[in-house]
C-alpha cells in the first residue's frame, strides 16, 4: 500500500503530468485528457475486472500484475518526456496513461479484496491511513523543492525523474505483494463473466444500503472535480508564480500527511461519520473559496489564503476517500466484496466522465461559480452519507 500511494503522489495528473506536458509544449487537448483518462480509464472496466478477480482463489497475482503495469507505464512516461516534445510527447503520454489506468483498475479491485481477506474490520482504516500519511509526507518535500527553487521553471529531467521514482515505487510494491502469503478463497470459476457483471449491477436493485452509498459517493465526487479550479483561482490571484504551485503542493501533501492516520482511526470507529463529515466540510470550504475569490487580495495574501483553503479541502478529500473505502469494505463480505467494489467504481467512472462537462461552465459562470456549484453538490453528498446506516462489527 505504501508503494502504490507514493507512486500516486509522484505522478498526480493534475500536478506533475499537467506541468510536464505544458513544459514540453503538448497540445491543450492532450493535457485536458490526462485526468479523465487516468480516472475513468481505471474505473469504467472494473465490473469486468471484479468478475475476473472473483474467479481466482488466490488474488495477489492480479495486484502484482496491476502494480507492474503501473510501474512500467510510469517509467515509459518519463522516458517519453526525455526523448519527445510537442504533440508527439503529449499523445504518447496520454496513451501510456490509458495503459496505466487499466492496470490501476486491476490493482484497485484486487487490493480491496486482499484488504478484506487479511485485515480485521477494526484495523482496515488504520492501514490505509498510515500508507496515506507516509506518501503525503514524501510529497511535502517535493512541494518544498518547487516552492524554494530559485528559478521560473522546472527542468524536464526533474519532472521525468519523479515519474521514474513513481515507477520504482510500484515495482517495489509488486515485489512486496508477490512475497505475501495469502490463504486461498473459494473460487467461483464456473460462473460466466457476463453473469457476474449482471449480478453486480443487480446489487444496485437488491441492496438498498449499497445503492444509497453509490449516490453519496457520486455526489461527493464533486470534491475531487473542484480541486483543479482551486488551483486556477490561486494561479490567477498569485500572478502565476511558480512558488504558488509549490505551496499548493505542500498544502495538499500536508493535508494528506497530517490527516491520513487520524481519519483512518476515526473510520475504524465510524466510517459513515467520516464519510459524511468530510463531505460536508468539503462543501463548506468550497463555499468559502467562492466568496474569497470575489475579493481583491494582494499577491502574498492570496498565496497564504488559497494555500490554507487548499489545505482544508485536502483534509476533507482524504477523509472522504478513507471513509467511503472503509465503509464499502466493511459493508461487503468475502462473497460479494470484489463485485460491489467493481460496480461502485464503474459507476464512478461514468459520473466522472459526465461531470467533466462542468468544466465548460467556467466559460459562462467562471471558476468561482464552478467551485460554488461543486460545493453545493458536496454538501448534498455529505448529507446523503450521514443518512447511511452505521456498520456494526459482527
Amino acid at each position: 500500500l505504501v508503494g502504490s500511494h507514493c507512486g500516486d503522489e509522484l505522478s498526480k495528473p493534475g500536478l506533475v503530468l499537467t506541468w510536464l506536458l505544458a513544459a514540453l509544449g503538448a497540445p491543450s487537448a492532450a493535457i485536458g485528457l490526462l485526468a479523465p483518462v487516468r480516472e475513468a480509464g481505471s474505473l469504467l472496466p472494473q465490473v469486468a475486472v471484479g468478475a475476473l478477480v472473483g474467479r481466482f482463489p488466490v488474488r495477489k497475482g492480479l495486484w502484482v500484475a496491476g502494480a507492474l503495469g503501473q510501474g512500467l507505464s510510469a517509467v515509459a512516461m518519463g522516458a517519453a518526456a526525455l526523448r519527445l516534445d510537442g504533440a508527439a510527447a503529449g499523445w504518447t503520454i496520454v496513451g501510456l496513461v490509458a495503459v496505466f489506468s487499466l492496470a490501476r483498475g486491476v490493482s484497485s479491485v484486487a487490493s480491496k479484496e486482499l484488504l478484506g481477506k487479511t485485515i480485521p474490520k477494526t484495523r482496515r482504516g488504520r492501514v490505509g491511513g498510515i500508507a496515506t500519511t507516509f506518501s503525503g509526507a514524501l510529497a511535502v518535500g517535493i512541494g518544498a523543492f518547487f516552492a524554494l527553487a530559485d528559478r521560473d521553471s522546472v527542468p524536464t529531467a526533474v519532472l521525468a525523474s519523479l515519474l521514474f521514482a513513481a515507477g520504482l515505487s510500484w515495482l517495489l510494491s509488486a515485489l512486496a505483494i508477490g512475497s505475501f502469503l495469502e490463504e486461498p478463497s473459494e473460487g467461483d470459476g464456473a460462473a460466466g463473466a457476463l453473469r457476474e457483471i449482471i449480478g453486480g449491477f443487480r446489487a444496485l436493485r437488491d441492496d438498498a444500503v449499497f445503492r444509497r452509498f453509490c449516490i453519496a459517493r457520486a455526489l461527493l465526487a464533486a470534491t475531487v472535480l473542484s480541486m483543479p479550479f482551486y488551483v486556477v483561482l490561486a494561479h490567477q490571484a498569485s500572478g502565476g508564480r511558480m512558488a504558488g504551485l509549490g505551496w499548493l503542493m505542500i498544502a495538499a501533501s500536508l493535508a494528506t500527511a497530517v490527516s491520513g492516520a487520524a481519519w483512518g482511526r476515526l473510520a475504524d470507529r465510524s466510517s459513515r461519520l467520516v464519510f459524511a463529515c468530510a463531505g460536508i466540510g468539503a462543501g463548506a470550504v468550497g463555499i468559502a473559496t467562492s466568496l474569497v475569490a470575489g475579493l481583491e487580495l494582494a499577491e502574498g495574501t492570496a498565496l497564504a489564503v488559497y494555500g490554507t483553503l487548499f489545505f482544508l479541502v485536502g483534509l476533507a478529500h482524504t477523509g472522504i476517500r478513507l471513509g467511503r473505502k472503509t465503509y464499502l469494505v466493511d459493508h461487503a463480505d468475502e462473497s460479494n466484496r470484489a463485485r460491489l467494489v467493481a460496480v461502485s467504481n464503474t459507476l464512478m467512472g461514468v459520473v466522472l466522465l459526465a461531470s467533466g462537462s462542468f468544466g465548460f461552465l467556467a466559460g459562462t459562470i467562471g471558476e468561482r461559480g464552478v467551485v460554488f456549484v461543486f460545493a453545493l453538490l458536496g454538501l448534498a453528498g455529505g448529507v446523503a452519507a450521514l443518512l447511511l446506516p452505521e456498520i456494526r462489527e459482527e
